[in-house]
């Protein structure tokens, strides 16, 4: 694996269009895992229907770990492999809608249990799946404004065990907890394009916010709902194979091409093989690792990326897309050389 030192940085010509390079990247899953046949312990449901439906054969869920802890451990995982001090670290976003608190962020636990600089930003995005791409595509813009700091830590973390309905035998077999970390920098020899969107629903596909009513002041005390996750999966299969094909698309026009590796969101392996088939492109340069997480939302792609890595999968100088799509609704992608 390449380290990148910050020795080897050099002044740059910072333009709109000027690329990224993923200098490090990282993951951290609990150590619990949950297979299929455990799960049908719980609901009516068998590993043939979830794996011939979804690609999934096993989940991890916590059990003993945070949001903190797993984000950190992926974090310290891409901070080793960029062989970089922390003194570099101009920003760390995290990516979650599972955080420990509402205040601090992950963001600034983060900056303390990774004994970051204080003179950092530090902040969360809450975009569901597509955080992962919303956090970088922040990062890279806020690097572009700082050549003083260098590098950027990019972190997705997620427990959604915490908002899971176990009993409802359609959702709860896709989930599992994870975190992915990638350390970035900006690189003027690297290709970039970037495209987003937002569909606000919600509808298909939402976890609503419980907040206990101890207003002394309020005349109406509202019935507080449960906070899990809620999904209509005919819907959400018809926007995420519209809009991944869509947005890939789009950015691929812009670099002049398609590239040589796709890292997307780990939803379900039917709408990678959909979106493929709508792009022309073939599956062989579709990563998938779903068997081994499930849907594990911001996470999934930062997940998937350092495998990809760590399996040499991919190599430096090749080109790649991440996409992802999801709650919002919202979805993205970005096309960049590693």
């Amino acid at each position: 694996m390449v380290q990148q030192h910050e020795s080897e940085e050099s002044h740059m010509n910072i333009t709109p269009n000027i690329g990224i390079r993923i200098c490090g990247t990282g993951s951290s899953v609990p150590a619990k895992t949950v297979t299929n046949d455990d799960m049908a312990t719980i609901v009516e449901t068998s590993d043939e229907w979830i794996s011939t439906r979804t690609g999934i054969r096993k989940r991890h869920f916590a059990d003993g770990e945070t949001n903190l802890s797993l984000g950190a451990e992926a974090a310290e995982r891409a901070l080793e492999m960029a062989g970089i001090s922390r003194e570099a670290i101009g920003a760390v976003i995290c990516a979650t809608i599972t955080p420990d608190h509402i205040v601090p962020s992950q963001a600034c636990l983060l900056q303390k249990k990774l004994g970051l600089p204080e003179q950092i930003l530090a902040f969360d995005i809450c975009a569901a799946c597509t955080g992962f791409l919303y956090s970088l595509h922040t990062a890279r813009s806020l690097l572009c404004t700082m050549p003083e700091k260098k590098y950027a830590l990019v972190v997705a973390s997620e427990l959604l065990s915490r908002v899971t309905n176990f009993a409802d035998r359609n959702t709860c077999v896709l989930f599992g907890d994870g975190a992915g970390a990638a350390v970035i920098a900006l690189d003027e020899n690297s290709r970039y394009a970037f495209d987003c969107g937002a569909q606000g629903d919600t509808e298909v596909l939402y976890c609503p916010k419980s907040y206990p009513n101890t207003n002394p002041f309020a005349e109406s005390q509202s019935e507080q709902p449960v906070q899990q996750v809620h999904m209509e999966g005919r819907a959400v299969y018809s926007f995420a194979v519209h809009a991944l094909s869509g947005c890939i698309s789009r950015v691929s026009e812009a670099a002049g091409g398609f590239p040589q590796h796709y890292v997307c969101h780990q939803a379900n392996a039917r709408i990678l093989q959909a979106a493929a088939k709508q792009l022309g492109e073939p599956m062989d340069k579709f990563f998938l690792d779903i068997a081994d997480y499930g849907n594990t939302s911001a996470a999934s792609i930062a997940i998937a990326l350092d495998d990809c890595v760590r399996s040499g999968g991919i190599q430096r100088g090749e080109s790649l897309i991440l996409a992802g799509f999801g709650g919002g609704l919202s979805y993205g992608a970005a096309y960049l050389t590693f």
